[in-house]
């Protein structure tokens, strides 16, 4: 079964990234930036003189499976929050802030699970102080930092999980920019950004993805979108449920379909539902037992079944 399927493992490259940074507190959530300009680099198409990987750890995968996201610096969205609106959020700062920081990626496959999205978490002790975010939103200064804010190299699964390269523990620290103007914008910049980072002097979110691959066909699109857990219910406990019961008790309907002539037996039947008829009750109950004597001996079964 899974032969004739066909699964094939094939190529999911990601085909759309975009970045958003939230802000969050007890009174709401706001969006701090966002941009869905992010380029896509393929692997093997990077100038041979960037070496992203100088000690060989991504050489175990198919480099038709690693690209590089480059996204802008500036946000693609303005800053329009209401005066009020961003009053009243600046007071609510020092009860429980937290930053989240998402990627977004849309893949080719599995079906209907094509967006993926990543949230990695943010240690408290990597935030930035609550009076460092109100005086950017204050204009007293322009900037804030985030440290650690998601790992450079990471991979995503072929069911659309993402999970950190172990071997590869590099995390990326950057600032939050307000640009002032009319109207206002936000702007990343991540820290240590350069040219050698491949993404020819741009200073935004950047990352190493290992998109997994992916088998193909009806079978393949199964086992990608529920898995293979998904798979074992579906055919193992469903569809072999289902032939269990069509082929448990074979043995008990041998005296109903596998008889050699049943032509005695109809005939008592027949006998059966006459005497039923006409209210001969006493003729009806021998035929009945006798009819059940021949069942329960199978000799008598066999006798009775012989053909003419």
């Amino acid at each position: 079964m899974y032969s004739s399927g066909n699964p094939t493992n094939i190529a999911n490259p990601i085909r759309y990234a975009s970045v958003q940074i939230d802000i969050k507190t007890e009174a709401g959530r706001l969006t701090l930036y966002q941009t869905t300009l992010c380029e896509i680099l393929s692997w093997g198409k990077l100038d041979v003189d960037i070496d992203l990987d100088p000690l060989g750890y991504l050489d175990s995968y198919d480099e038709n499976d690693i690209q590089l996201i480059c996204c802008q610096d500036d946000a693609s969205t303005l800053w329009l929050v209401p005066p009020v609106v961003q009053a009243k959020f600046v007071q609510s700062l020092p009860l429980n802030m937290d930053i989240i920081f998402t990627w977004v990626f849309i893949r080719d496959r599995p079906k209907g699970k094509e967006s993926v999205k990543f949230e990695p978490p943010i240690l408290k002790q990597d935030l930035p102080k609550p009076s460092e975010v109100e005086e950017v939103l204050n204009g007293t200064t322009d900037s804030f930092r985030i440290s650690n804010v998601y790992p450079r190299y990471f991979r995503v699964t072929g069911s659309g999980d993402i999970r950190r390269l172990e071997q590869l523990e590099d995390s990326v620290s950057g600032d939050l920019f307000m640009n002032r103007g009319n109207p206002e914008w936000w702007s990343f910049h991540a820290i240590n950004a350069s040219e050698s980072d491949g993404c020819g002097g741009l200073r935004g979110p950047s990352a190493v993805i290992v998109s997994e691959e992916t088998p193909q066909g009806i079978l393949g699109d199964t086992l990608s979108k529920f898995s293979i857990w998904g798979l074992y219910i579906t055919f193992v406990l469903a569809v072999g449920r289902f032939i269990r019961i069509q082929c448990s008790d074979l043995r008990m309907r041998i005296p109903y379909e596998n008889l050699p002539s049943c032509e005695r037996l109809l005939a008592i039947c027949e006998d059966i539902y006459a005497a039923r008829a006409e209210g001969e009750l006493e003729v009806e109950e021998v035929l009945y037992w006798t009819l059940v004597k021949i069942y329960r001996s199978p000799h008598m079964l066999l006798e009775y079944t012989k053909p003419d």
